[in-house]
């Protein structure tokens, strides 16, 4: 084999290393993940089936509704009910895409970890290639043209990764900047509401931004999620979650007055906070992969410029 041909090979050989094991360690984290989207699922489930029961129990003919209908209350429970109801559906909607998120990103590890195939054994077959290469060439530059190439591996698997959380962190200030533009609108209407009494017609836009707003806010949510788990593969600690929780409507559905009013503004107001607060940190972390990704730029052409040295003395 060319003397090219050895030390690329042991170079992609060491990346391959270097990679599988992070992949390795990021499968473990995603299955605890999973594990735990799929436990808070079922529990999602069981409370909206709990609560679709009591719903239909109040709807139907039976003792309860006659009970109720007889206190003169019916219909005020049955808006509560049907409020917890929505509720419960929200959660579960929830923990539905967390537990699809996750899936996917166990999937995504488990490819990548059989496109790598058996990356120690590639390992060993580079290093006997280069002992070969190095026991018949001899000379004072063949053990550091070794080392040369095994510090190329290195600094090119880092590079992958810094890559890859890059693209986590673009695609995270994307959702992010997608969500502040539907809750800036809600919020909008929440004022026109509250101040000035906007009546049915503003109420419907309203809840209608505050639903897209809440899908955006878990879109963003599973998009910081996985670059945490980007993030980690480079030793770095993750953003953190947006939250939609506070965004329920189901006080100003069923209880319309300016104190629910006051409540869903603040809500909207805190939740454009919390987008904020991600947001900035989502730059500060693509700042810092920008510096990590020309470090390593720099140092991959020192020890190119050092090989070639090598090469021609």
């Amino acid at each position: 084999m060319p003397t090219g041909g050895v030390e690329e090979e042991l170079a992609a050989a060491r990346a391959a290393v270097v990679e599988h094991a992070q992949q390795s360690a990021r499968r473990q984290v995603a299955g605890r993940e999973l594990a735990a989207a799929e436990e808070a699922l079922i529990a999602a489930r069981a409370s909206l089936a709990d609560e679709t029961a009591d719903v239909a129990r109040l709807e139907s003919l039976s003792l309860v509704r006659v009970w109720a209908g007889l206190r003169g209350d019916r219909a005020q429970r049955l808006d509560a009910e049907r409020a917890e109801q929505q509720a419960a559906e929200y959660v579960a909607a929830t923990a539905q895409a967390r537990r699809d998120t996750a899936e996917r990103e166990l999937r995504a590890v488990d490819a990548g970890l059989s496109a790598l195939g058996d990356a120690q054994a590639r390992w060993r077959t580079a290093l006997a290639a280069k002992e070969e290469w190095v026991r018949g060439a001899g000379g004072p530059g063949a053990a550091e043209l070794a080392a040369v190439a095994e510090q190329v591996g290195g600094w090119r698997a880092q590079q992958v990764e810094v890559g890859q959380a890059e693209a986590a962190a673009e695609r995270a200030a994307r959702a992010l900047a997608a969500a502040e533009g539907e809750l800036r609108s809600a919020d909008g209407w929440s004022t026109y509401d509250t101040f000035f009494d906007g009546g049915m017609v503003a109420s419907m836009v309203k809840h209608d931004k505050m639903d897209r707003a809440a899908g955006l806010l878990r879109t963003a949510d599973a998009a910081l999620r996985h670059l945490t788990v980007e993030l980690g593969d480079l030793g770095e600690q993750g953003v953190g979650g947006v939250g939609v929780d506070g965004l329920t409507r189901t006080l100003d559905v069923w209880f319309d007055n300016i104190f629910t009013d006051w409540s869903v503004r603040n809500r909207i107001a805190e939740a454009r906070d919390r987008v904020a607060a991600a947001g900035r940190a989502v730059h500060e972390v693509r700042q810092r992969l920008a510096e990590r990704s020309a470090a390593a730029d720099a140092e991959l052409a020192a020890l190119a410029a050092r090989r070639e040295n090598l090469l021609v003395a």
